[in-house]
């Protein structure tokens, strides 16, 4: 089991050391696409290349690759990282700019940033007590 768990890191570690360094790439996203598309098969679509996707999708000019798509395509994409990763607020930031920007959609823009405020609220209770429970005992220890 201990062997999953380093194989599941260190392939955690290359995906973020390439998704890094690939970000600074997004400004000539027509030349490095290839590159883009051969790793994200590699990685299986992994869902943590999703936000980098969408924003090279975005960031493409060349007519070949952008008519190879619809805006919609991107719409539908981020709502796939959403259902996945559902307490990725990324996500919601994210996709809800591109509704509200791109697609002109307010009221689709609105409903993302408002489930997003909700899993971003609930999530904040539950650090929020997590938080008191270490802090209680923490308390607890240095009474003893």
């Amino acid at each position: 089991m201990s062997h999953l768990i380093t194989e599941y890191i260190d392939q955690n570690q290359k995906l973020h050391t390439f998704l890094e360094q690939y970000k600074k790439k997004l400004e000539q996203a027509d030349t490095s696409f290839a590159e883009f598309s051969s790793m994200l098969a590699e990685n299986k679509y992994n869902a943590a290349m999703g936000l980098v996707f969408t924003q090279l999708l975005q960031c493409l000019d060349e007519n070949k690759n952008f008519s190879s798509f619809q805006l919609t395509d991107i719409s539908a994409l981020y709502e796939s990282l959403i259902d996945l990763q559902m307490h990725n607020l990324d996500n919601y930031v994210e996709a809800g700019h591109f509704e509200y920007a791109v697609m002109d959609n307010l009221a689709k823009a609105q409903n993302i940033v408002s489930k997003g405020l909700q899993v971003a609220s609930y999530k904040m209770e539950e650090l929020k007590l997590l938080l008191e429970k270490i802090e209680q005992d923490i308390q607890l220890q240095s009474t003893k």
